[in-house]
């Protein structure tokens, strides 16, 4: 199993945790300020390893070359923020598989139209494969609101 399939499963595996724990924070704080504790989490967290590992070279000349990366940070916020609202209205897993089918539809149109320097054709293949999968966005989510 290459690296970037194992990176996947623990990127997949944190978006689950991460979002159990907004959902239930958003439950008893604004979903827009758990959303912005979430962040400074990750932004305490992130200048700590660049302390320690100096040699990641963290250069703020990278975010003149690249100012755009910055929008990053403004998804992430609204990210976490609409994952806050969703899980307390439709679940935890209806949120994730909603989120996970928006994900892959917009991933396919990214790389259908080389938007990150990349194309990747739409073949007919990943196509059924991406029907399957909005199928199971459907079957999950539309089981209707959780209860609480």
């Amino acid at each position: 199993m290459s690296i970037a399939v194992l990176a996947a499963l623990f990127a997949g595996a944190l978006i689950a945790i991460q979002s159990a724990i907004i959902g239930s924070a958003g439950q008893s704080l604004n979903p827009f300020v758990a959303a912005v504790w979430v962040h400074l989490g990750g932004l305490v967290f992130g200048v700590v390893g660049v302390l320690v590992a100096p040699r990641l070279g963290f250069e703020v000349a990278a975010v003149r070359q690249a100012p755009w990366i910055l929008l990053a940070g403004v998804a992430g916020m609204l990210l976490v923020t609409g994952i806050a609202v969703a899980v307390g209205g439709l679940g935890l897993a209806s949120t994730l598989a909603i989120v996970t089918g928006v994900q892959l539809l917009l991933g396919f149109a990214i790389e259908a139209f080389g938007l990150i320097g990349q194309r990747a054709a739409v073949d007919p293949v990943r196509i059924l494969g991406a029907l399957v999968i909005v199928a199971g966005v459907y079957l999950v989510a539309s089981r209707g609101p959780v209860v609480p």
